[in-house]
């Protein structure tokens, strides 16, 4: 699968089919973060967000390129066409405790996006 892009950060929410209160959670907070303070970034494509069900084989390529297997929220640098892919792990930890939620969130997307 090749980048999307050249230059900029790929936010990636895979999911499962069947879904707990804290995947869901995860991705309405991840997206509330990102709609709130990177409006600018998605509309000019500096910044793109997918949301994914990894128990989907049309969803393969996506699933193969990032190595997700279960419910996980993966941030990938792109830097002149190179993937820099990190999964986000601590964002279960703050699950229900919205501010904390999206403070962290907030500051993985700013550490990457420079």
């Amino acid at each position: 699968l090749e980048p999307s892009m050249d230059n900029g950060l790929e936010v990636v929410y895979f999911h499962r089919t069947n879904r707990c209160y804290s995947c869901t959670y995860a991705e309405d907070k991840v997206r509330y973060t990102l709609d709130t303070f990177y409006s600018d970034e998605l509309a000019d494509g500096e910044l793109v967000f997918m949301a994914v069900n990894v128990q989907d084989d049309a969803n393969s390529a996506i699933i193969e390129k990032y190595g997700a297997y279960t419910s996980s929220l993966y941030m990938n640098k792109v830097v002149n066409g190179v993937d820099d892919i990190e999964n986000i792990t601590g964002i279960w930890f703050l699950i229900g405790k919205d501010q904390e939620f999206i403070d962290y969130v907030n500051e993985e997307i700013e550490e990457r996006l420079e």
